[in-house]
């Protein structure tokens, strides 16, 4: 099975919708997701505990990801090489070493990195 990193913005929506839409087979992927994407969604300052609870369990369905080396030096050469924002190069950097596919909406944020697989799951739920 392919590994797929999931970006914050997927999570949310989904967490948002209420549910995974029923087109989305996750059990074709092992979703990944960075330190990164735990920190914001649930770094709100006024998120509740039924948010908090809510947003663990969609997470638990996952793997997270922590910043290795091997991570850190590709975050590094992505902030070198391209005009990135550090949390989106951390996400970006984990789908690479990882050999991932990025889910994200907003794929123009990352579709200049060579090499990085991206997919829009929001766009293909429609």
């Amino acid at each position: 099975m392919k590994q797929a990193v999931i970006d914050t913005n997927v999570l949310i929506y989904w967490y948002k919708a209420g549910f995974i839409p029923s087109n989305m087979d996750l059990s074709t992927i092992v979703p990944v997701y960075s330190i990164v994407t735990k920190i914001e969604a649930l770094g709100f300052q006024y998120i509740t505990n039924s948010e908090v609870k809510a947003i663990n369990a969609m997470l638990a369905s996952g793997e997270l990801v922590s910043i290795s080396d091997s991570i850190a030096d590709q975050t590094i050469s992505l902030r070198q090489n391209y005009k990135i924002k550090t949390p989106d190069a951390i996400i970006a950097a984990t789908a690479l070493v990882n050999n991932a596919e990025l889910w994200t909406a907003n794929t123009a944020d990352f579709s200049n990195i060579k090499g990085l697989k991206l997919f829009n799951p929001l766009a293909a739920s429609n």
